[in-house]
């Protein structure tokens, strides 16, 4: 077991796993989630749900709870963002208490039989070493998964419901993000031949098998890449609590889960490491899949800048939307609209068409995009956004994305809601 005692608590591409492990896993269910060591309650603000796992206030005008510690952004007013998502609006997704830490303190620590000289590092070390700022997307793996069906289409009867949180466009976000290249802090100790390294966090997640620490093994290939970082601020400000402070990773272009917050402690290994913790559940099992898959890179997503069943006027409109991938930039949108005739039968409204693209291409942060509207008529109505990036990934359609027994990677097409009626009608 680590030592942890430096650490002050009272200031402020895709690898196979053994399938018969994991199905033992998913069959035990989701973690279970308790905060450890909870600070004193402190009170919401009007229009704001208080979560044991978030610090932060979330009001319900920017946010929808997807239970304790998920708080994901609302699409409605992302229109007024500009480019990057303020801190305070980025979504939230917290296993546990984000932990009290004083920087004065705190200690990064350097482990592993791949480094000759472990040792640690303060804040203030790692603010001595060259600083790398990026503006990187970064998007949880389980993004959409509420639009995965609960069980496989197939009927298999061997697989449980999907369950999780159930995350809708919402998870994910774009930051500017500053700090410190992995590679130059492992050469600072030393590194030799690593194989793998792992990020370990210094919350405390209470599962069945005991508490602990959240952290992910990244192969060393990736770790070492030159946009690998340790990062200590998000744009331009220190990390708040629920997003890592003092000090989280960022594997640009892979999921979200790999960007371990409030980190402690890094081992690199000369071998591969076994996945600890939530880790464990977080690979792809279900019919589709014969030996499960760990996804890695980021999968190709959209979503429009519009809250889900939100009402519009008759007339003209402008749609504007954004659209990522972890593979590469974006060099194409188009958006389809269906109008609702009858129950369960959609026509098209507006077939397949070419968005406009707002913003040059750069790699691995969010594009936006706008598509007119004209003359839109009063009824209900469905809208779709399919991105295609550079390296020819094309979201699917709903009905041709691989159904899996932890709701990750869902890349489809997925409608988006909304009512057009005149103003009059409105009580």
């Amino acid at each position: 077991m680590e030592d942890r005692r430096r650490h002050d608590r009272t200031g402020s591409g895709e690898t196979g796993c053994s399938r018969r492990r994991f199905l033992a896993y998913s069959a035990a269910g989701p973690l279970a989630l308790a905060a450890v060591g909870q600070a004193p309650p402190r009170r919401a603000a009007p229009g704001t749900t208080r979560q044991d796992f978030v610090v932060q206030e979330t009001p319900s005008r920017y946010f929808s709870h997807r239970g304790n510690g998920s708080e994901e952004m609302k699409w409605g007013p992302v229109g007024g963002y500009g480019d990057l998502i303020p801190n305070d609006r980025f979504y939230i997704h917290n296993r546990a208490r984000p932990p009290h830490i004083d920087r004065s303190s705190w200690r990064l620590e350097i482990t592993g039989d791949a480094v000759s000289r472990p040792r640690s590092f303060s804040y203030a070390d790692l603010l001595a070493l060259p600083q790398v700022t990026l503006r990187r997307t970064l998007d949880c793996g389980a993004n959409c998964s509420a639009f995965f069906p609960e069980l496989p289409p197939s009927g298999d009867g061997r697989w449980l419901p999907t369950g999780y949180t159930q995350w809708h466009f919402g998870a994910v976000g774009a930051a500017e993000w500053t700090g410190v290249r992995v590679r130059d802090v492992l050469a600072a100790a030393g590194l030799g031949h690593a194989v793998d390294v792992r990020f370990t966090g210094l919350d405390e997640i209470a599962t069945p098998e005991g508490t602990v620490h959240y952290s992910e093994v990244v192969p060393a290939g990736k770790a070492l890449r030159d946009d690998s970082l340790l990062v200590h601020h998000m744009n331009g400000a220190d990390l708040p609590a629920d997003h890592g402070y003092p000090l989280r990773a960022l594997m640009s272009g892979w999921g979200a889960n790999t960007a371990v917050k409030w980190l402690g402690t890094i081992e690199a290994s000369v071998r591969r490491l076994p996945p600890q913790g939530p880790q464990r559940n977080q690979v792809l099992i279900g019919p589709s899949y014969p030996t499960p898959v760990r996804p890695t890179v980021g999968r190709v997503r959209s979503a429009l800048e519009l809250d889900d069943g939100v009402t519009l006027p008759p007339g003209d409109h402008t749609l504007h939307g954004r659209a990522w991938s972890g593979a590469g930039t974006i060099d194409r949108v188009d958006v389809a609209i269906e109008r609702l005739i009858a129950p369960g039968r959609w026509m098209p409204e507006m077939p397949w068409r070419g968005a406009t693209l707002l913003t040059p291409p750069e790699p691995l942060i969010w594009v936006r995009f706008e598509v007119p509207w004209q003359g839109a008529r009063p009824g209900r109505y469905r809208v779709m956004s399919r991105a295609r990036d550079k390296a020819g990934n094309v979201q699917p359609r709903p009905a041709d994305v691989p159904w899996n027994q932890h709701g990750l990677g869902y890349d489809g097409h997925a409608p988006l809601y909304l009512t057009v009626l005149p103003p009059r009608t409105m009580p």
